[in-house]
């Protein structure tokens, strides 16, 4: 008679403990375990990682917050990032994985937010902070279709009980939104590149009616192409400004920019 082979399937908390093992920041980004190719298991340690990411990122942990992206590299579920993005290898009715509004979660450029921070502070980490009473909304908005994102700073008065309370009103924000228009080439399935249009700022406290909405160009793109190639550098490869994605999902994205900066961003829904 023919004999079947009955395997035992493992159980949750077996999984979990293998997923927990696996995922920790300590661990090697690449094991040979046979678990780790699991469907099961490579999912649970993806939304540990995520998680332990989204932590960090609150905390402004910055080694932990690389380790962590780069362990979520190699997980990346996304085998094109730049899919959709200007048509790059892609029908009409596909999706770009990068369309849609982003919001930053965590960056170690110091130029994000540099327009924000107006107080002078040695101890912070690029010499000067956003002011108490300022509050700070960063994100981006990506249209895949015209391969381009809008990246944007609001700031507003911070409303709080000892501000109002003060006899003397905190200073306002240096502006009330920032908006600079980016194009966005993809070059590889990972790599896109960086050309900045134009820049928008509104400032309705400015004390002359034309500061108050204020409208400039960037040099055009053959300008920053001509400064690659006296630096030695191919443009169609290594422009002035791009970025690689390490991880994108529904979710989650990270990526790293020409300069070695990381940026991690959550989609907002």
């Amino acid at each position: 008679s023919i004999q079947t082979l009955s395997l035992t399937t493992p159980t949750l908390p077996f999984i979990k403990t293998i997923g927990t093992l696996a995922s920790s920041p300590e661990s090697s980004l690449k094991t040979n375990n046979f678990f780790d190719t699991l469907p099961l298991v490579t999912e649970y340690r993806r939304s540990t990682l995520k998680k332990q990411l989204v932590q960090a990122c609150e905390n402004k942990d910055e080694n932990l917050v690389i380790s962590l992206v780069e362990q979520l590299s190699v997980l990346n579920p996304t085998e094109v990032p730049t899919l959709g993005l200007a048509g790059y290898k892609s029908k009409s009715d596909e999706k770009s994985p990068l369309n849609g509004p982003w919001k930053l979660l965590f960056t170690n450029a110091k130029d994000a937010e540099a327009p924000a921070r107006t107080e002078s502070n040695p101890d912070a980490k690029f010499g000067d902070e956003v002011a108490s009473t300022t509050e700070v909304i960063t994100g981006q908005v990506i249209d895949a279709s015209l391969g381009q994102c809008k990246n944007y700073i609001r700031l507003s008065s911070a409303s709080s009980t000892e501000s109002s309370s003060s006899s003397t009103s905190p200073p306002s924000p240096p502006f009330d939104d920032l908006e600079i228009t980016i194009q966005m080439t993809p070059l590889t399935d990972k790599r896109v590149r960086l050309d900045f249009l134009r820049a928008r700022v509104r400032n309705e406290r400015a004390s002359l009616p034309f500061f108050k909405d204020v409208t400039f160009n960037f040099p055009p793109r053959f300008v920053f192409d001509t400064l690659a190639r006296l630096r030695g550098q191919d443009p169609t490869i290594e422009p002035q400004s791009y970025f690689d994605v390490l991880y994108i999902d529904s979710d989650i994205r990270a990526h790293r920019t020409g300069e070695g900066k990381l940026f991690v961003q959550k989609r907002d829904l």
